[in-house]
């Protein structure tokens, strides 16, 4: 069985047709949602928001994307992820084992209630190449907006910790990353109920380092043979880190912790009162798109509803959906700044006037000019 790094190499060619004239290949991530069906009911999720009927899409329509996006060597790696439990398909071990066979690159999003030492055991034969921990409630307090029906916090923190240990003491392990929600810039949001247990999570810099140390330390209670030198180095990396960035730190071989800023999910609370954005950039249908469970292709993965869907890819192959009309002037769009899709428009637009226009030039500053100056990466 080859490793990771034995993988079949994707070689990066142009898509047919206008699109693939205007974005190079290959996207750095394909999300193809397996199931919106989650066991968590997240005060921070859009989940209770979400419309679409709850369903796992079929094997026979996962592999046959999964064949199309081999074919045409069209993504660095499938995650699957956008809403759901990946580990609650049926199948899900199937297809990750029918992705690593056509040689495509898989990433895993959880929130760690599935994980064991078993899952682990059964990982191990399928060339996972990274496996993302939604933790994001890191203490009980936090843990509490989860509104978990089957499983306390202690149980839930012994699982990731013990699917970590197994994981770490594999001979070729998937990089790891564990995600915290970094609560400093969270949305006010009238009737949202932010007030269930506790919605700062991490507030500020000391609670970040207080909490990454805490949970650094029970990662090494796992590495016996970590060398103190190299644990102090973690510490000394974390006592530097700041909350207003989002931080990537790398705490032992293959395994990371990364802040998320709470956000609204394409302002997903705020219903019909709005003012839409005319300006503004996102990367979406240029380095990532996202398939949902029944098939509909979205421009991105934070729309969870499937506002922006533009065509099926159970019913047209994903080539001729990215080559639609409308796809087209969306990318053609961000690439001048402007915003075409109404629910795009929505996205990057606010409440108000004036938060409307700071999130439209915002996004253009931030994310076209000066990502790498928020991306905190210390690995």
């Amino acid at each position: 069985m080859p490793t990771v790094a034995e993988l079949p190499k994707i070689t990066p060619r142009p898509l047919p047709g206008r699109f693939g004239e205007l974005v190079p290949s290959p996207f750095q991530r394909i999300h193809i949602e397996l199931t919106n069906v989650c066991n968590f009911d997240c005060t921070f999720c859009p989940k209770q928001n979400m419309t679409r009927q709850y369903q796992y899409m079929p094997y026979e329509k996962a592999i046959a994307i999964i064949d199309e996006i081999a074919e045409y060597g069209m993504a660095e790696k499938i995650t699957f992820h956008v809403m759901g439990e990946p580990f609650m398909h049926p199948q899900f071990f199937e297809i990750l084992d029918y992705a690593a066979d056509r040689g495509v690159t898989t990433g895993i999003t959880t929130n760690g209630t599935y994980l064991s030492s078993d899952i682990a055991e059964r990982l191990k034969p399928l060339r996972v190449g990274q496996i993302n921990i939604s933790l994001q409630t890191p203490d009980e307090e936090s843990y509490k907006t989860r509104k978990s029906r089957d499983m306390d916090f202690e149980e839930y923190k012994e699982n990731i910790l013990e699917f970590i240990g197994w994981i770490l003491n594999q001979p070729n392990p998937p990089k790891l990353k564990v995600h915290f929600l970094n609560t400093l810039l969270k949305s006010e949001v009238p009737g949202e109920d932010w007030n269930l247990g506790t919605m700062s999570v991490i507030n500020n810099t000391r609670e970040l380092r207080n909490t990454f140390s805490y949970w650094a330390r029970e990662i090494h209670s796992l590495l016996p043979n970590m060398p103190d030198v190299a644990k102090e180095d973690v510490q000394s990396r974390i006592n530097k880190l700041t909350t207003f960035k989002w931080n990537v730190v790398n705490i032992a071989e293959g395994i990371f912790f990364e802040t998320y800023i709470l956000n609204s999910w394409g302002n997903a609370f705020v219903g019909d009162h709005y003012i839409p954005s005319r300006i503004g950039y996102c990367s979406a249908l240029t380095d990532h798109f996202a398939i949902l469970c029944n098939g509909d292709l979205t421009y991105c993965c934070v729309d969870y509803d499937g506002k922006t869907a533009a065509g099926n890819a159970f019913e047209n192959s994903i080539v001729d959906i990215l080559n639609k009309p409308d796809v087209i002037a969306a990318v053609e769009g961000f690439k001048k700044f402007q915003v075409v899709h109404p629910h795009c428009q929505k996205c990057l637009g606010g409440r108000t006037w004036l938060s409307s226009l700071a999130n439209q030039v915002g996004s253009i500053v931030i994310w076209k000019f000066l990502k790498d100056f928020f991306y905190n990466k210390k690995a």
